[in-house]
């Protein structure tokens, strides 16, 4: 299917702040066949929620009809971790966050191994091991231009072929996080892992995938709705 039959929707990108304000960020390349544009999506994340609060979900691409594009409900998605910079507790940290998205989506991820690539904010990695369509590392600080310059703590990038995600990236700070609390740390990975099976950005602050700031660490009740419409929670559609 050719770029012109999907939409997505525009996000701005918010002004600079503080570096000392947790933010959080996701670079999103939305592609048919290979990476045709990119945004940087900023969000940032304050206190934490005591409950789940009803709110809004957006996607970041649509089919014609106005569902999501998904990854495939059918097959695991692999991922393949590239462990050199994590900090004490990442493995925990990433199996939990990873059970959360399963957990809202039906999605199944299945992790694959190790590896020694390293994400890049400015192309698609093409290069993992076998049976592996995500990869997520944790990069230092220098190595990452968006970190240095103090525009993002992470991000996440999901590709498009023939209409579903078949590829994805997901990095995060390893300075950052290495000094990062618990919470701090999954509320960060689980926006940039919601961004991964599809969801946008939303302006409104009650929500985890809220643009310029959330209250809490975990998902909410609109990010839910909106991650349940990513994966077979959403209906069978496996044959």
């Amino acid at each position: 299917m050719s770029a012109g039959g999907f939409r997505h929707h525009d996000v701005p990108v918010t002004s600079p702040r503080r570096r000392s304000r947790l933010r959080a960020a996701a670079l999103v390349v939305l592609a048919v066949e290979v990476p045709v544009a990119a945004a940087l999506l900023v969000a940032r994340t304050t206190s934490s929620a005591q409950a789940l609060e009803p709110g809004a979900h957006a996607f970041i691409q649509e089919h014609p009809d106005g569902t999501p594009v998904t990854w495939d409900p059918c097959s695991p998605i692999g991922y393949a971790v590239n462990w050199d910079h994590a900090p004490a507790g990442a493995l925990e940290l990433l199996t939990d966050a990873v059970d959360s998205v399963e957990d809202a989506t039906g999605l199944t991820f299945q992790a694959v191994g190790a590896t020694r690539v390293s994400p890049t904010s400015a192309s698609a990695v093409d290069v993992l091991p076998a049976g592996a369509e995500v990869l997520v590392s944790w990069v230092p600080t220098a190595d990452e231009q968006l970190y240095r310059d103090g525009e993002a703590l992470a991000w996440a990038r999901p590709v498009v072929t023939g209409g579903v995600y078949t590829r994805g990236q997901v990095s995060l700070d390893a300075d950052w996080f290495a000094a990062a609390s618990r919470e701090q740390a999954r509320g960060v990975l689980l926006h940039e892992l919601g961004h991964l099976v599809g969801l946008d950005h939303v302006d409104d602050p009650s929500q985890l995938m809220d643009a310029g700031g959330s209250r809490g660490r975990v998902y909410q009740q609109g990010d839910l709705e909106g991650l349940a419409e990513l994966g077979p929670r959403s209906g069978p559609r496996c044959s």
